[in-house]
């Protein structure tokens, strides 16, 4: 009789706040990991008006940025997979968190909310973009898009693209209450020096299409390479020119693709990529040589508009590795890639060396394994919003 008493009286204090001024119910719902937060809005009418003022989450953003002082959570996800044969089904969607807070602390990370119908091949994950990802269900022949925000599971389907197009170099920006995808073909073989260009914005909720200028008339785009929003415009990187391809989408009197060089001791033609750390754009490589000892490089972009890199770090692998990593790497013909870099250190970066994923700190030269049995060459740091993103719905 009791314990039903003391039940009932626990339902009553949950369900009866009217004795709670909104000023106090606001203060403890700030205290509130960020996923049951959403989950709350169902409670009341009230603790819904509460949670949905825009107060609220600048409110909630301000204590988040306050508490963890320099950095946001974020995570490292795999892009996609190739061999999904030899990968063990355990692995799709594993989330590898390599920064944890109460917020984004569940045990695994998972796209299953989204509804793709292949399980044997996962989701791939293309882009983000101001907390939210911009998945589709294949790498090649895209036409099936989905943006998603993965903390609160919130989703939307765009409309197919108007053309079939085998390989695209995929875009996405997002700001404020508005996104757009943008995308057109990896390469151009072609007599002319335009192409064709699709952008989807949730401001018309239509792909338009419109024929740019192309700097170069035979471009290759890595795909392998996750595009880079900075400073306004979209980077990928080129193979064919050793060079980045830009796009503003906003420069109205400037239209059409950019040629932007690379540094110019640079060595590496594959094992590449382009990232942002901390507010800096930076070029990561690691030399190309088939056997033996490989050199690190990164480069940092000091000047933008003058293309003016400056090199942060040369290191040779040699003699760098710590006496724990050669009990289960090989000490001789090692294969070693970049893979991306920590978006809030400048001294951290992210390599797959010997089956397994290592981060390396290039100012003490310390090896890391972070995951082992590491089967994807493709990742993405992403970064979470203090406050998640809800997802512009298209008009």
């Amino acid at each position: 009789m009791a314990e039903t008493s003391q039940k009932a009286l626990q339902q009553q204090i949950l369900i009866d706040d009217s004795n709670i001024p909104d000023w106090l119910l606001t203060e403890i719902l700030q205290r509130l990991p960020v996923k049951h937060i959403f989950k709350f809005k169902c409670v009341s009418k009230r603790w819904f008006i509460l949670i949905s003022d825009p107060f609220f989450a600048r409110l909630y953003s301000t204590r988040i940025n306050t508490s963890l002082s320099t950095s946001q959570p974020w995570n490292l996800l795999f892009r996609y997979l190739y061999e999904v044969r030899i990968v063990p089904s355990s692995m799709i969607d594993t989330r590898i968190a390599l920064k944890q807070s109460q917020d984004f602390s569940s045990p695994g990370f998972s796209l299953n909310f989204l509804p793709y119908s292949k399980h044997d091949c996962p989701i791939k994950i293309l882009a983000s973009s101001n907390g939210l990802l911009l998945c589709c269900e294949t790498f090649y022949w895209q036409k099936n898009y989905y943006i998603c925000n993965p903390l609160i599971q919130q989703w939307i389907a765009l409309p197919k693209p108007p053309k079939a197009i085998k390989s695209v170099a995929v875009g996405f920006i997002c700001k404020d209450d508005h996104y757009e995808v943008i995308r057109f073909p990896t390469a151009n073989y072609g007599p002319s020096n335009t192409l064709r260009l699709e952008t989807f914005s949730s401001e018309t909720g239509k792909w338009h299409c419109s024929i740019v200028n192309c700097p170069v008339l035979d471009y290759y785009i890595k795909t392998d390479s996750p595009v880079v929003h900075y400073n306004g415009s979209l980077h990928w990187l080129e193979f064919r020119h050793s060079k980045i391809i830009t796009y503003d989408p906003h420069n109205g009197t400037n239209t059409g693709l950019h040629l932007m060089n690379l540094p110019d001791d640079k060595q590496s033609e594959h094992l590449s990529l382009l990232g942002v750390s901390r507010g800096r754009f930076r070029y990561f490589e690691v030399t190309d040589t088939c056997f033996g000892p490989r050199d690190l490089h990164v480069w940092v972009l000091s000047d933008y508009d003058a293309q003016r890199w400056c090199l942060e770090y040369r290191i040779k692998f040699s003699g760098s590795w710590i006496d724990e990593v050669n009990e289960f790497i090989p000490k001789d013909n090692f294969y070693i890639f970049p893979l991306a870099l920590h978006p809030h250190e400048f001294d951290i970066v992210y390599l797959g060396y010997g089956g397994c994923l290592v981060s390396y700190n290039l100012g003490t030269r310390k090896l890391d394994v972070v995951h082992r049995n590491f089967y994807s060459h493709q990742l993405l740091a992403f970064v979470f919003s203090p406050w998640p993103t809800t997802i512009p719905q298209p008009f």
